[in-house]
């Protein structure tokens, strides 16, 4: 007796660890030397720091970024030997907390700095600290009189083990924007000033800007999560796709013409359609404002979103299609090689770094393509 059908339940989130690591090498290979280092905040953009950080610890990758203190201590529980830096710097009293669990913090102003020095006075741990400097964001970063002080006052410096010196791309994913060119030559004037540790300017879309930008070490983020590098710009995205979001059909219905479909009646029908009923919504992590201008994929054939998305369901209209290919129990793509990620979160009026970051652990998480297993 053959063996009944799979069955998908609810909605599920895929990860190709292959194509992350695949994409890992896209990007080492565009450098003439250098380094990558891999952005894992934010639980790994979403879709879990550990599994992608041990994949790609298994690829080669021995530098990894994390945003806070706590993503920190929990990477390093999976990955004691890695070099892992905490962008956020030294938090006022997390300064023991970071030297303990043997982070590094990137320090982002003086006040920060004593209190890294305060934190490693006479301890035999590692000093090691990256200077981060702004050259333009605006945002976090050691700003122009606190660098001229710094460049005035080196013994602020000794006793500290200088690990990167980095400053942050604000408009490198905008082709021709002059922001690049002009925080480009800042920071090249930054470096002649802190000539210690690792020089790096590029984030992901700084990598395809070209070798100028490379410097020693690179940190891509949502590149290595299938992201492309200059979205809406119309070039080629030559990433491989790592996030397949899939669910399945839960009801058909037909709609005659005049009836509305969801909350609000945002959505009226002019001829009769047939209208279905997907088990994913905001609570899920998929945009609200994907709300009557979204797209998924039944059999790999676009469909349009009808009606407000709501915390636990979306609607299709599926009139274009054939019986047989929406029905109860029908696959329904919506993010994956038919609904790149960058043109569902542009159509939503996002970008893919949020739309992955925010879905939801209602999903059934599968890891496919790992080399070998995750480490308890």
């Amino acid at each position: 007796m053959s063996a009944p059908p799979t069955v998908q339940a609810r909605p599920r989130a895929t990860i190709d660890l292959a194509a992350l690591v695949g994409n890992y090498r896209i990007i080492l290979d565009r450098l003439a030397g250098g380094a990558v280092a891999a952005m894992v905040k934010a639980d790994g953009y979403g879709l879990g720091a550990i599994p992608v950080a041990d994949a790609l610890w298994a690829a080669g990758c021995r530098r990894f970024f994390v945003a806070r203190l706590d993503e920190g201590i929990a990477l390093r529980a999976a990955l004691p030997e890695a070099e892992i830096n905490v962008l956020d710097g030294v938090v006022p009293g997390t300064g023991p907390e970071l030297a303990a669990n043997d982070l590094v913090p990137m320090i982002n102003s003086i006040a920060q700095l004593d209190e890294w020095r305060t934190a490693v006075a006479g301890s035999a741990r590692s000093t090691a600290a990256g200077l981060h400097f702004d050259s333009g964001m605006g945002r976090l970063g050691i700003p122009a009189d606190e660098t001229d002080w710094l460049a005035d006052h080196p013994d602020a410096l000794g006793g500290i083990e200088i690990r990167h010196v980095m400053s942050h791309l604000a408009s490198a994913d905008v082709p021709g924007s002059p922001q690049s060119a002009v925080q480009l030559e800042r920071f090249l004037a930054i470096r002649d000033r802190f000539p210690a540790g690792a020089a790096s300017l590029a984030n992901s879309a700084g990598v395809f800007l070209g070798p100028a930008y490379h410097f020693d070490l690179v940190r891509p983020g949502i590149s290595l999560y299938g992201g492309a590098p200059f979205p809406g710009s119309g070039r080629p995205n030559p990433m491989q796709s790592v996030l397949t979001v899939e669910a399945p059909i839960i009801q058909v219905r037909t709609a005659a013409a005049g009836e509305t479909i969801g909350y609000g009646a945002t959505h009226r029908v002019t001829s009769p359609a047939r209208i279905a009923t997907v088990p994913v919504g905001y609570a899920d992590g998929f945009l609200r404002s994907s709300s009557n201008v979204g797209l998924a994929a039944v059999a790999g054939r676009p469909v349009p979103i009808v009606g407000r998305v709501s915390m636990d369901l979306i609607t299709l209209d599926v009139t274009e299609l054939d019986d047989g290919l929406a029905q109860p129990g029908a696959i329904v793509e919506l993010i994956g090689p038919n609904c790149p990620i960058d043109e569902v979160a542009g159509r939503a009026g996002s970008i893919a770094n949020e739309l992955l970051t925010i879905l939801g652990r209602r999903l059934e998480r599968r890891y496919v393509g790992r080399d070998r297993p995750r480490p308890d």
